[in-house]
């Protein structure tokens, strides 16, 4: 076994990988043994079939798969022996490799592969980026504790309908419907406010409601199959309306509402309250930031890529691409690579890893917060574990977390090197901020944008880890794709 380089001007390098038939033989020899001993052949019995007839039926796929591992470890020996960065997956070069699997003796195969450019960054020279933080309004953080006060009010049920009531009433003889008066338009609160428990009334129900969900939902009716000229105008007899008092803030409902003795009085309850708010809002601001983060990264650092190589490469992954689509979007293309490349430079150094252990406290902390907050902790450890243990055996959830809590260290990094500019504002602004943003953005073409879904979706890319194992202790590079079996086949 040979495998050959030299070292050529560019990015484009070749890799000449020669595999003589005693490289093979034997484990394809052994392979075709144990695939006798196994395999049931009609009229002989199990294990004593002849050898040439298990040749005839398993020998090429058993010598194919054994040649293309032979291949990938050899390729992954040069670039680990010889410290070779690349980018993207080798691929092999047409007309250039010398394979017969019907006559199967010497193999020779040629592939090219793209070097990783060197890039340089410079941070301060770049303009500043806006790192936004939404600081709640008053009356934001008013709504959160009305609906804490409802969530821990008391169920009454009045005789007169009031603007948050809820209603049921029959119509139609047996039929009863449920719905609360805020999911109406302005007309038809008007009609029912103030109306008492056995009032009659009639009126297009269809027309009453803000949105054919909320109306469908009201009479348990399928949105999407609403006839689309019914205006449904019913009778209607008011039976029952329901009313949440609202707890009052005293030192009952301060037990209930934080079981954990945090918040005895109204003014710690508030900024509670407006921490738990700025929290929420850090997915959707650090978003913001990592967006302008990449922008002016791309915008301003140079990356040399090789684009006929990037052609050939994105054809050979997406076979169904046609050229006329590619040059349409190559652009496109070249920027989400460029980002890659960006990424793994800014990352190197830095401490950027997602452990399993990190991704178990994440599902403890969501679940603890989103379902057990007003819970003795101890009380309910066991159920939180069993949870948490049955996430982590969900890949999706896993991938997720991995991604999210990844791309949470990254924007530290990037706040750390970059030029940033801090920014506070109520929701308002940084919708404004955020509208800003998209303005800017569709004022370039189409080619000049990245795609938003491949911002970490090329091959540079870590795989997130396996649900059923421990994620990796570092953000492993993706592994090179198995290609090599029919490419290798068909030359």
């Amino acid at each position: 076994m040979n495998i050959k380089h030299e070292n050529v001007p560019g990015q484009v390098q070749e890799l000449v990988i020669e595999i003589q038939k005693e490289d093979y033989a034997e484990n394809v020899d052994k392979a075709l043994k144990k695939q006798r001993r196994e395999v049931a052949v009609p009229g002989f019995r199990k294990g004593n079939a002849p050898m040439g007839i298990v040749q005839k039926m398993y020998g090429k796929n058993i010598l194919v798969m054994e040649i293309d591992r032979l291949v990938n470890e050899q390729m992954d020996k040069y670039f680990k022996d010889n410290d070779v960065k690349y980018i993207f997956e080798p691929m092999p070069v047409e007309g250039k490799s010398q394979v017969d699997f019907e006559n199967p003796d010497n193999f020779t195969f040629v592939y090219e592969y793209a070097l990783r450019p060197e890039v340089k960054i410079d941070y301060k020279a770049m303009p500043a980026i806006t790192d936004f933080t939404i600081i709640p309004g008053e009356e934001e953080i008013n709504t959160q504790i009305e609906q804490l006060r409802e969530r821990h009010g008391k169920y009454v049920m009045p005789d007169t309908i009031e603007a948050n009531d809820s209603i049921s009433a029959d119509y139609g003889g047996e039929k009863e419907a449920f719905f609360f008066i805020r999911d109406l338009n302005d007309d038809a609160k008007k009609e029912f406010i103030g109306k008492k428990v056995d009032d009659k009334l009639t009126i297009a129900m269809r027309k009453a409601f803000s949105s054919d969900p909320f109306f469908a939902r009201a009479f348990d009716l399928k949105a999407e199959e609403l006839s689309a000229d019914d205006p449904y105008t019913y009778d209607l007899t008011i039976k029952r309306i329901g009313r949440i008092e609202p707890a009052e803030l005293n030192e009952d409902f301060f037990k209930v509402a934080y079981p954990d003795g945090s918040v005895t009085d109204e003014a710690t309850m508030r900024q509670v309250e407006k921490d738990k708010l700025t929290e929420q809002y850090k997915p959707d601001t650090e978003r913001l930031f990592m967006n302008k983060a990449i922008e002016t990264l791309l915008d301003n650092v140079k990356v040399e890529l090789p684009d006929d190589f990037m052609k050939r490469y994105i054809k050979a992954v997406q076979k169904d691409m046609k050229d006329e689509d590619l040059e349409k979007q190559f652009d496109q293309y070249k920027r989400s690579f460029a980002w890659q490349i960006l990424e793994n430079t800014i990352v190197e150094g830095e401490d950027v890893n997602v452990t399993r252990a990190d991704i178990e406290a994440y599902f403890r902390d969501y679940f603890v917060k989103n379902y057990f907050a007003n819970f003795n902790a101890e009380s309910v450890k066991e159920q939180v574990d069993k949870i948490v243990a049955d996430s982590m055996k969900n890949q999706e959830y896993v991938k997720n977390a991995y991604d999210m809590l990844y791309d949470k260290k990254l924007v530290e990094v990037l706040r750390k090197k970059m030029n940033v500019e801090h920014m506070e504002g109520d929701f308002k602004a940084f919708v404004a901020e955020l509208s800003a943003k998209e303005d800017k953005a569709e004022e370039k073409t189409a080619e000049e944008k990245p795609k938003k879904t491949t911002k970490r979706k090329t091959t540079a890319k870590a795989e997130a880890p396996a649900a059923e194992e421990a994620p990796a202790e570092e953000k492993p590079k993706k592994p090179r794709a198995k290609s090599t079996k029919t490419k290798t086949a068909k030359e």
